[in-house]
């Protein structure tokens, strides 16, 4: 076998191949009996790392299964060997599925010590999956007579598997065993989770009105079609009455004890009912806009919500429908409600168990009281929050600092004070942060690490993990090495919290060094949000890395604004991938909308410039043509508006959003452009200004030398 050489070149590089022709191989097909993927994931099972080889089996468990000839399943059982004693759980799972593949039903249940669990492995079962379906479908086979016990407990299990490819071979099996083995409702219900995994909602809600009419009792026996259910009555608007109305008649047989007979016998299964029918009417309300009869529901729910996490996303939606019901803030329009409602958030925050899940919902909240100048308030919530256990503190900190300075709130605490509060407060936004040091006149980079500019390390970098983990950090630079680094980020998300922050900082590095800059982009976000992080210079090269510096250098001089905020445009809009597409369509580096830049390139070419436009339009996928119209728009832009902070707010929001913004502050008094951003009326685009700020921010001190204060003067010219 040619392909057999390549365990010449390394032991492991045929798993790495193997994945690199699995995707080709499955969108065309050849008429093989063992697909070349296959032949070198059973090479790789030889490989000497316990890693691959477990993967390496995890690859072939379904393909062995579902091939239509056996090749495949007799060639990875000589290469098992005859021992399983000793061997890992996934080889174990994949001999189950060769024997099973080989109609040698009688010896699968011999591999599990007890059922479900491969012989000699302490009763953790890898995966579970099959190691669950495997025996109980061979002794199936072998008895042909059903095991009642047996076969509801699958079912418990199979109705709540995700929907998966092996989830679909599984049903496919059982069926093939006995058509009768899933009544018509049943499959019905399964068909109905199908679709709602794929969101064809109407389609799922078809399936489930037929569970409905013939056997309702489903939903009270598999709670996970609660959930599916609730989410197509909640996404088809013209089924939300009938689905609320359903919804609430569910939850009140678990309020009233003389229904009770519907729910469990268990009172923990009673109460995860009682829940679900409780959450998915209060969302099913609030998508059709009854926010007062949906925050009801969250309430109810609340009682019963089975741990904390579930207990504040009640609590999540309830403040949220309190201030989507409230009006469009201005100056003192509106101010009772709002004070209400701030009221009410300040009411539920001891209840709150992540503070930080809850952001977005002070995020709302700040903006509403900015644009209707209530300082005084805004304190107040401020007061109540605890300083270590929510980014939104830094939010609240820097926003009451700047209206102590603008002379709009009198306290006995100094603008300095505010502005520290919201430097090192936990979990603080890089935007807050940067923005607090430009006013205390401090760094917010630690010095001494490396050069500014220097970003060490590569597919060579060594790894400083512990030996517990070598083996992994092995296998995952294996990707690297073996030349597929696009195929790597899945499996280091699988591993990531086994992993140590030095670790990850040698696989970030990887990625954005072979082209997977995204992914290293956001690999480094992650592990730099955790609890017992301390920031580094070297990892903020890494967040923010200067792909394309000479093209983004050479654009930022020729449109005459500062490199730092292209190079953080170009990162915010698209990390540096040119063939980044949004869903609205915008393309490439800077993500321009076609229209906007036929328009752009057509100045250009009017003012001598190079013509981009071509009867197939213009290729924005090539980072020299889009590095070039990006730049020119945003100076386009900042003459428009004469602040480079207004024309980010118009590149993500528009030019005649941010005139009609600008008209109504200006009404109201006006604000100093670091405030009036707070009161934009779109998150994404108010996120979007502080995201460009920030980087822009670190760009200029880690590469160009500027102080945090210089950079924010550069792009807010009415804060300082």
């Amino acid at each position: 076998m040619r392909l057999k050489s390549l365990t010449r070149i390394h032991p492991e590089a045929p798993f790495y191949a193997g994945l690199i022709l699995k995707g080709p191989e499955q969108e065309n097909p050849e008429p093989r009996a063992v697909p070349r993927a296959g032949l070198l994931f059973i090479l790789a099972l030889e490989s000497p790392s316990s890693v691959i080889r477990g993967k390496a089996a995890l690859e072939l468990i379904l393909p062995v299964l579902e091939a239509g000839e056996t090749a495949l399943a007799r060639e990875a059982l000589s290469r098992l060997g005859n021992r399983s004693k000793g061997q890992e759980a996934p080889l174990i799972t994949l001999r189950a599925a060769c024997l099973y593949r080989l109609g040698r039903f009688a010896d699968v249940p011999k591999l599990y010590g007890s059922p479900g669990t491969p012989a000699g492995q302490g009763g953790d079962p890898v995966p579970a999956l099959w190691d669950r379906i495997l025996p109980f479908l061979a002794e199936r086979k072998a008895r042909k007579a059903p095991d009642e016990t047996a076969w509801v407990s699958i079912k418990n299990f199979f109705f709540s598997l995700p929907v998966t490819e092996e989830r679909r071979w599984i049903f496919a099996e059982l069926e093939r065993l006995d058509p009768g083995l899933f009544s018509e409702s049943e499959t019905a219900a399964l068909f109905g989770r199908a679709a709602t995994a794929r969101s064809a909602f109407g389609q799922g809600l078809s399936f489930f009105r037929q569970v409905l009419e013939t056997e309702k009792e489903l939903f009270f026996r598999y709670p996970e079609l609660i959930t599916d259910l609730g989410r197509c009555f909640q996404f088809t608007p013209e089924a939300r009455k009938e689905g609320l109305a359903f919804f609430s008649e569910c939850a009140a047989l678990f309020e009233n004890p003389g229904k009770a007979e519907a729910g469990k016998e268990d009172p923990g299964e009673t109460r995860l009912l009682k829940y679900r029918f409780l959450y998915f009417a209060g969302r099913i309300a609030r998508q059709d806009e009854q926010y007062l009869k949906s925050s009801e529901f969250f309430e109810r729910a609340l009682d019963a919500a089975p741990d904390s996490l579930q207990a504040d996303a009640c609590i999540w939606y309830i403040l949220m429908n309190v201030l989507a019901e409230l009006p469009e803030p201005s100056a003192g329009n509106g101010v009772s409600a709002l004070e209400a409602a701030a009221d009410l958030v300040k009411s539920w925050l001891p209840r709150m168990s992540q503070a930080s899940y809850f952001d977005d919902v002070m995020d709302r909240l700040s903006r509403r009281l900015v644009s209707a100048r209530q300082w005084k308030t805004m304190l107040g919530v401020f007061d109540a929050m605890d300083l270590s256990r929510t980014g939104a503190a830094a939010q609240y900190a820097w926003i009451l600092g700047r209206a102590v300075q603008e002379g709009f709130l009198e306290t006995r605490r100094t603008a300095e004070d505010f502005f520290k509060t919201a430097f090192e407060a936990g979990n603080a936004s890089m935007y807050y942060r940067v923005m607090s040091a430009s006013k205390l006149g401090i760094s917010l980079v630690p010095a001494g690490e490396s050069p500014a500019g220097e970003n060490s390390g590569g597919p060579d970098a060594d790894t400083s993990g512990s030996p517990a983990t070598q083996g992994l950090m092995d296998f995952l630079l294996g990707f690297f090495e073996f030349n597929a680094p696009a195929l790597a980020a899945p499996y280091i998300r699988e591993q990531e919290q086994n992993l140590s922050i030095s670790d990850l900082r040698v696989l970030a590095k990887n990625l954005g060094g072979q082209g997977s800059r995204d992914e290293s982009i956001n690999l480094a976000a992650r592990y730099m949000a955790r609890e017992d992080y301390t920031v580094t210079r070297d990892d903020l090269l890494l967040f923010y890395p200067r792909h394309f510096q000479e093209l983004i250098e050479k654009n930022a001089r020729d449109a005459g604004i500062s490199a730092g905020l292209l190079f953080g445009l170009v990162r915010t809009e698209s990390s540096f991938m040119p063939d980044a597409v949004s869903r609205s369509g915008a393309v490439g580096l800077t993500q321009l909308m076609a229209p906007t830049a036929l328009d752009m390139a057509g100045r250009i070419a009017r003012q001598g410039g190079p013509d981009y436009r071509s009867e197939d339009g213009i290729d924005l996928k090539n980072p020299e043509v889009n590095a070039r119209i990006g730049a020119y728009y945003l100076r386009y832009l900042t003459d428009q508006l004469e602040s480079p902070m207004l024309a980010l707010i118009a590149y993500n929001g528009g030019l005649g959003r941010i005139r009609r913004w600008l008209a109504a502050d200006n009404n109201t008094g006006g604000l100093a452009e670091d405030l009036f951003l707070e009161t934009i009326e779109f998150d994404e685009t108010r996120d979007y200004g502080r995201r460009v700020l920030a980087a822009a921010a670190v760009y200029g001190y880690l590469y160009y030398g500027m102080s945090m204060e210089a950079v924010v003067r550069g792009i807010y010219r009415t804060v300082l």
